[in-house]
């Protein structure tokens, strides 16, 4: 694959990302967002072993299973994390603060790879909390206006910056068995556990409610709540996981965490523009202003080593 198609595809994953926070928004009328998590994963799993077969997981080596499974768990996590986020503040606000994934990163990389940071990470790091704090805009005086989705989005960066980072070294690094598709079931398969507990630990396993006043109306199966449902998991379960996970592993490896990561930055602006669109969502000039700043603050941490060395 040249570096071309896979920064193509990368963009149709960030697309399909962006996309995908309307869904997830709408699904959660339906059922608490671990159980929809966990509905989703699981049908986008058999979706991957229609496609690819299972059978072909009893030949991976342990190394890869032990990989896979890790990487599965922070992926499950971090979505976790980021589906309650989308609940409870709105939708443009956990984009954006999901975003702070990428100036994190190189400290991440640091911890894991002892991979130095620069000046330009760190000068991106501090542009981005002043855009969060534009973004949410808080009385620091009461501590209002923070909303708890705030805090879980900030709460699921670190993973992000983890699952990242480990995909980047075990692609890299990738043994002869161990191909795209494998490793896209193995990271569903390790998801499933943790959004598992979840649902036991903090949710009602019969959490779903399909049963609301439209569904009175005419016959079951014509229920427009119910249709809405099934389009809400259909789309996340083949888009939104199995697409979307299958491009970011596939391609990825084919160009540089640099340049995913600066394409990667159409997906809150895409989630933001969709949110508008379907919420006629309005922002404040310094939400605006705080979106704004956070996408600087990632082209600088990411770009401004580069630009500065040319010149």
């Amino acid at each position: 694959m040249k570096s071309w198609q896979a920064e193509c595809l990368i963009f149709i994953a960030a697309a399909i990302w962006g996309l995908s926070y309307v869904f997830v928004n709408e699904g959660m009328n339906f059922a608490s967002p671990a159980l929809f998590l966990t509905i989703r994963f699981a049908l986008a799993l058999l979706i991957t072993f229609f496609f690819f077969g299972c059978l072909s997981l009893r030949t991976l080596k342990p190394k890869t299973w032990l990989r896979g499974l890790f990487l599965g768990m922070l992926f499950g996590g971090a979505y976790l994390l980021q589906t309650y986020a989308i609940k409870f503040t709105d939708i443009p606000k956990a984009a954006f603060i999901t975003a702070l994934v990428l100036p994190a990163t190189p400290f991440v990389s640091l911890f894991l790879l002892k991979k130095p940071i620069t000046v330009w990470n760190i000068a991106g790091v501090i542009l981005a909390v002043f855009g969060v704090y534009l973004l949410v805009d808080p009385d620091l005086r009461a501590f209002t206006n923070i909303r708890a989705g705030d805090v879980i989005a900030l709460c699921s960066v670190p993973l992000w910056a983890f699952y990242l980072n480990y995909i980047d070294i075990f692609t890299s690094e990738m043994e002869e068995d161990a191909d795209t598709p494998k490793m896209l079931m193995l990271q569903f398969i390790g998801a499933l556990p943790v959004l598992l507990a979840a649902v036991l630990l903090f949710e009602s396993p019969f959490g779903i409610n399909l049963h609301n006043d439209e569904m009175t109306k005419g016959f079951l199966w014509n229920a427009p709540g119910l249709w809405k449902f099934f389009l809400c998991i259909g789309f996340l379960s083949l888009l939104g996981s199995f697409v979307l996970t299958f491009l970011q592993t596939a391609a990825q490896k084919y160009t540089t965490p640099v340049k995913a990561m600066i394409i990667f930055q159409c997906e809150p602006i895409i989630a933001t523009v969709t949110s508008v669109w379907f919420y006629n969502e309005t922002f404040g000039i310094k939400s605006v202003c705080g979106c704004c700043v956070i996408l600087t603050a990632v082209l600088i941490s990411e770009l401004g080593g580069m630009i500065f060395q040319r010149k």
